[in-house]
């Protein structure tokens, strides 16, 4: 069956043609005319939490958020697809159907596409629109543009956040953070999408506490630079070429099966720079991405530059699986290595061959639908292996496990889910004995929030009772077996990091939670409200109790926070 995008595509633009439309775009009217948008959506995006419980329920057989983000046209094939069983999908199922058709109405083509959004800029130049819009369920832009071979869509983006914390570990604190910036995308010829974004923020308060999220922890301007302000840029280009497709870009992408975080790649990084290859073929998809990434330490000079590559295959079969294969690969060189160029060659052969200088990682995963409304799921991440010494606590044999279950519909309430995931990961997982290879974007892990050395388990309850409203009520306890400094002041790797990889001295063996043993338990809910499209309010508290080995005693903290975010 061919897909929207590739039915409704016509003759490419010409360039001058193309400068002609975009720089006429902010004047002229806003003509409308449904074709393929091939710019992606990003992963925060709550149309794939939508699409995956699809898939659970087996609306949407097979489906799979292994690799997201998504391009516009595909998400629009998936949302008809869902709309073929519209009398299957419950009241507020069928709520959210109705929401993403008109947040994609453009590449649905839907004869009511101009109904169907609003732009605050449009109804300068069209006295029939409605200031009222603001305030309806259409979506919204600050301004958008489409005709027959271009189109383009401008947001702006700003969000008020406070946080507050009480506890053991900051004390009595808080912090208030306030976001502005845009987003502009579109698609060119039906062959070239563009997607760009732009945040500035402000910090009021706690600085210390304001740390606490990764997210600041990581921005330079923010934290090396000791500034109160931060920001953050993400931008790509992507060009659809049929059946396989090219981008450049800098974004946050996730690969793997993990609710609770991704084993082989995931967003708690800053976003990294990067060429992806991608390819469907019928149950068949293809991933190959090169990027740049830093080292996180000082000593390596202005020349070492570190890199990362990674090839995913992943395919359905039986109508209940779907199973994946990745392999990934990081290197510090003065520049890009041809060997991991090569989007067909096998990375361990290639990095076995280049001197065994490098860090090369294998992972398996696979979901199977045994029943509709039952997801269960599981992935193998290798980091590396001896099999002559399974068996023997060798801290060289390097695993991370993951597996879960997913149920929609728990109990036979609607609109109600049920999830279960444990993860482990073994004494030096993601590390690497040689300096700078660790499996890190500046110090921060590309993969699972986890560190080497530790255990988790979540159990989520999510409820969805309409368009307008999501909850959910969690519990997630955490072990970690963390490095420490003996009596004589000497430290003592166990594997417990994943900047400090295995080192002549250390121990030949590495027991599971070996070290200073820190255990967590935590409760957690969150809700979302909706009363307007486009503008979202959050709120969330958190307990956490920890104890710490060793003497370190314990330390309990209550975090709450609440946010408005408005996309307009």
């Amino acid at each position: 069956m061919r897909s929207i995008g590739e039915r409704r595509r016509a003759a490419s633009l010409p360039a001058r043609a193309a400068m002609v439309v975009l720089c006429t775009a902010f004047l002229g009217p806003a003509a409308t005319r449904g074709f393929a948008q091939v710019e992606n959506v990003p992963v925060s995006n709550q149309v794939y939490e939508f699409l995956d419980r699809l898939g659970v329920r087996g609306i949407l057989p097979l489906f799979s958020n292994t690799m997201i983000p998504l391009p516009r046209s595909r998400v629009a094939e998936l949302l008809a697809l869902a709309a073929e069983n519209r009398t299957d999908l419950s009241e507020a199922e069928a709520g959210y159907l109705e929401k993403f058709e008109r947040e994609f109405a453009h590449e649905i083509a839907r004869e009511d596409e101009p109904a169907a959004s609003t732009g605050l800029l449009n109804t300068l130049f069209t006295p029939a629109a409605s200031v009222g819009d603001v305030f309806s369920e259409k979506e919204k832009y600050l301004y958008y543009y489409t005709d027959s071979t271009a189109s383009l869509y401008l947001e702006f983006l700003g969000s008020l956040e406070h946080r507050r914390g009480e506890g053991d570990t900051y004390g009595p604190a808080h912090a208030t953070f306030e976001t502005h910036g845009f987003r502009a995308r579109g698609t060119v010829g039906n062959r070239v999408g563009y997607f760009a974004q732009v945040t500035n923020g402000t910090l009021f308060g706690d600085r210390n506490f304001a740390l606490s999220d990764p997210r600041l922890r990581s921005n330079v301007k923010f934290n090396d630079l000791n500034s109160p302000y931060f920001d953050f840029a993400e931008a790509h280009l992507r060009a659809d070429l049929s059946w396989f497709n090219v981008e450049f870009g800098r974004e946050y992408f996730r690969v793997g099966t993990g609710y609770s975080d991704r084993l082989i790649f995931s967003d708690n990084a800053p976003a990294t720079d990067f060429l992806r290859i991608d390819a469907r073929y019928g149950a068949v998809r293809y991933m190959f991405v090169h990027g740049s990434i830093l080292t996180g330490y000082e000593g390596f000079g202005p020349l070492a530059q570190k890199y990362y590559a990674l090839h995913r295959l992943e395919f359905s079969a039986l109508g209940f699986l779907n199973a994946g294969f990745s392999e990934m690969a990081v290197y510090v060189r003065a520049s890009p290595e041809f060997a991991y160029l090569n989007p067909f060659l096998f990375l361990k052969s290639a990095e076995h061959s280049l001197r065994d200088r490098d860090n090369t990682l294998l992972a398996l995963d696979v979901e199977l639908y045994p029943a509709a409304g039952v997801k269960v799921y599981g992935a193998m991440l290798v980091d590396d292996v001896d099999f002559s010494k399974i068996g023997t606590g060798w801290w060289g044999n390097e695993f991370g496990w993951q597996g879960g279950i997913f149920l929609a519909n728990v109990a036979g309430v609607r609109d109600v889910d049920f999830l279960a995931e444990y993860t482990r990961l073994e004494p030096y997982v993601y590390s690497n004995r040689i300096e700078g290879n660790e499996y890190s974007h500046d110090g921060f892990g590309l993969a699972h929030h986890l560190g080497p050395n530790s255990d988790e388990w979540l159990i989520n309850l999510i409820f969805r009772p309409s368009p307008l409203f999501r909850g959910i009520l969690g519990y997630r306890r955490t072990r970690h077996g963390d490095n420490y400094f003996d009596a004589g002041g000497a430290f003592v790797n166990v594997g417990g990091s994943i900047m400090s990889g295995h080192r002549t001295p250390d121990s030949p063996t590495a027991p599971f939670l070996a070290g200073r043993r820190v255990e967590t338990d935590g409760i957690e809910a969150a809700v979302r409200y909706e009363p307007v499209t486009n503008l979202l309010i959050t709120g969330s508290y958190r307990f956490s109790g920890s104890t710490f080995g060793m003497g370190g005693g314990e330390a309990s903290d209550h975090l709450f926070g609440i946010r408005t975010l408005l996309e307009f």
